[in-house]
């Protein structure tokens, strides 16, 4: 029996674009080890084709299988981009041109 492969992660990322068009992303998935669970199955159809038993399908037995599979990967843990910076510069800037704005009106 074949498993589906393991997930790579059901997070997404988070994401800047300034103003000028400077983008940054940051993956939001742990890069730690986790437990994946499931259930596989299907009919055994092709097994008692193949193996003299008859071609019939509709007799054919169903399967399931729970599974459960700990992931851990090995390695050190590789640098995670950190858009925080980023962010804070561009808000500053934004506040500041908001700033200039409103000295501009008065």
């Amino acid at each position: 029996m074949l498993l589906p492969p393991p997930p790579v992660g059901p997070g997404g990322e988070d994401s800047i674009t300034t103003s000028e068009g400077v983008r940054c992303s940051q993956s939001i998935n742990s890069s730690g080890g986790y437990l994946d669970l499931g259930i596989a199955g299907g009919d055994l159809s092709s097994a008692y084709s193949n193996s003299g038993y008859g071609n019939d399908n509709d007799g054919a037995p169903q399967s399931a299988v729970a599974y459960a599979r700990v992931i851990i990967p090995l390695g050190e843990a590789p640098t995670r981009l950190n858009c925080a910076r980023l962010y804070e510069l561009e808000i500053q800037k934004l506040k500041a041109e908001i700033e200039m704005l409103k000295v501009g009106l008065e």
